[in-house]
């Protein structure tokens, strides 16, 4: 029987920007293995082709690498328990990859087989690649979708993968305030021509398609198949017919490339200033669904040797882990421009085996996520790249606003307007009136639960305040979400440790380090910390209110759809779905506010 000469394997595409950059697609090649040689260890060797691999204007290069016999990582353990140690001798694994780069004047494609191609092409391929295919291909209803894998970029998610029966279409998804990261699609015989797929079956009427940062049919390939694929994929991409598969798009490299300094410089300054002001942003790999996986992640300084290894950090905290890397010495948080320049020359690597095999190492300036304003307009990013808002978007967010009732969900009772000074002062006044807690800057377990409290006979409301409907609105929604679950899990905590730590925060910053004092029918009376516990843990209703300054004459709902930030709107919506989620009430109010 003649063995086939076909493969099936995932494509990729090296990024635009770095082939424009580089001008010469062999010296980038050989730059890209070298890069990986010199940081691994690992030497991919280059393997001479023949004329056959020459086809329609299309070059190839070819190289692989086969680890050394060793034993596996559950060796050890084995050593324990066996008579004799000489008996395991014959246990030994080999991994073998290789990688092929397909290149015209414009553009490098390249296949890939085994453990470690990925991680040699990981820091120069497209990311977007996959989707940016299947973008051209599926039509919203009646593709079939079998799986989704997003990243959620405001609100509690994260990121989310789900898995589909069949008949589920793009039509019944919601995909408001997301980005497809990877898609798995069924695709008709109509498509196979576009992607050069050959029929080899009459019976074959779809195949799988897997788009993510690379490209995946369920189909095998020959070498000219493969040829014939990225010549028709090359020219899909060039094509202007799209399904906008998010509201948000990737910036172009043509719109990107005079922005991107300064994009992520404003960036990394408002990181800085985030830490100062002892705020959260987003801080994550840009690999970001292996790393929430990871249990282990190794920092390091590339200049001064410094280094430190934290377990399970994507559980950490951006100040937790920031105060850990300057403890160490890795990075230097005294002024704006030592901390960008040691991010910038630190890198983050996390464990992805058992065996001590790691992630492809990234540079921390690239874990910062969030966003910025520049030029007048706004701008995020997250797992690496840039993102810009598309016009549907106000559509819709609009469209929520509009027919969301925010009569309903009104304060019964109004706070004082807001005069003159910041927003501490306006807080801290509270300690003057009837029935407040003042609990701004104070926090249970690095959370701001709230800016003021206010305690009736039947009800706690958590206020949380701001002023006005910008960017800020997206740190006030986080600390409302963040606040709202933490109260879940500390009014229930058996030995109330959290909550008398809370106590104790507010007594120190706002009640002199004593009994906190607090006012009824103008009379002082302290409230001890068993008093404080037994309230959180009441029976009272919880409320946490949106209160933002304001002095315009527009109803609430007519304000927020007339601002210019659609930060502070998608934050504001994905706010109203996250709370229902929650056993706590949502509320709006606007205050005064010169």
């Amino acid at each position: 029987m003649a063995k086939s000469k076909t493969v099936n394997a995932k494509l990729y595409k090296i990024q635009d920007s770095i082939i424009l950059d580089k001008a010469d697609n062999d010296a980038l090649i050989s730059e890209i293995v070298q890069t990986y040689v010199n940081k691994s260890g690992n030497s991919f060797e280059e393997i001479d082709l023949s004329d056959n691999s020459n086809v329609g204007g299309w070059s190839a290069r070819l190289f692989s690498f086969t680890t050394d016999n060793k034993p596996p990582y559950w060796h050890n353990f084995l050593t324990s328990i066996v008579a004799e140690e000489a008996d395991l001798e014959s246990i030994k694994i080999q991994y073998s990859s290789f990688v092929l780069f397909v290149f015209d004047n414009e553009c490098i494609y390249v296949i890939s087989k085994g453990y470690y191609g990925h991680f040699l092409l990981q820091e120069y391929i497209d990311s977007f690649f996959g989707m940016e295919v299947l973008a051209r291909l599926v039509k919203k209803s009646t593709t079939e979708i079998r799986q989704i894998e997003q990243l959620g970029l405001f609100g509690i998610e994260l990121g989310s993968q789900r898995f589909f029966r069949e008949n589920y279409s793009l039509a019944s998804e919601d995909d408001f305030g997301k980005i497809y990261k990877t898609m798995l699609a069924s695709i008709d015989k109509e498509d196979f021509e576009k992607l050069g797929i050959v029929q080899k079956r009459e019976t074959t009427k779809k195949l799988s398609i897997n788009g993510s940062s690379s490209l995946e049919v369920s189909s095998n390939f020959s070498y000219n198949e493969l040829v014939t694929r990225i010549i028709k994929i090359k020219e899909l991409l060039n094509s202007e017919e799209v399904v906008e598969l998010n509201q948000f798009y990737r910036l172009p490299l043509s719109e990107l490339r005079p922005l991107k300094t300064a994009l992520n410089d404003a960036l990394l300054e408002h990181a800085f200033e985030q830490y100062i002001k002892k705020e959260n942003i987003d801080f994550f790999s840009p690999n970001i669904f292996d790393y929430l996986k990871s249990v282990e992640t190794q920092f390091y300084n590339e200049k001064n040797a410094a280094a430190l290894v934290i377990e399970f950090s994507s559980s950490s905290d951006f100040q937790s882990i920031i105060l850990q890397l300057n403890q160490e010495q890795i990075i230097d948080v005294s002024n704006v421009e030592t901390f960008k320049s040691s991010l910038k020359e630190s890198k983050g690597e996390f464990r992805l085996t058992n065996d001590g095999v790691f992630s492809f190492p990234s540079s921390l300036d690239n874990w910062v996520c969030g966003e910025v304003e520049y030029l007048g307009k706004k701008y995020f990013k997250m797992d690496n790249s840039w993102y810009a808002y598309r016009e549907s978007l106000d559509s819709y967010s609009n469209s929520f606003f509009q027919n969301f009732d925010f009569e309903a969900s009104n304060v019964p009772e109004n706070l004082k307007p807001w005069l003159a000074g910041y927003e501490g002062p306006y807080n801290e006044s509270y300690r003057n009136i009837d029935n407040f807690i003042v609990g701004d800057r104070a926090y249970l377990n690095h959370i701001e639960m709230a800016d003021i409290i206010k305690v009736t006979d039947e009800r706690i409301f958590m206020y949380h305040v701001k002023k006005g409907l910008g960017q800020d609105t997206r740190i006030l929604i986080n600390q409302i979400n963040n606040a709202a679950r933490s109260l879940t899990f500390y009014k229930d905590e058996e030995n109330s440790i959290g909550l008398k730590s809370y106590y104790q925060n507010i007594s120190n910053k706002h009640y002199g380090g004593g009994a906190i004092t607090f006012l009824q029918n103008g009379t002082p009376n302290d409230m001890s910390e068993a008093e404080f516990v037994n309230l959180f843990k009441s029976n009272r209703k919880f409320s946490f209110v949106f209160v933002y300054g304001s002095n315009s004459l527009l109803s609430i709902k007519d304000e927020i759809i007339s601002t210019e930030s659609r930060i502070a709107k998608l934050s504001l919506i994905y706010l109203v779905r996250d709370m229902k989620s929650t056993d706590f009430q949502l509320l709006f109010e606007r205050i005064s506010c010169p």
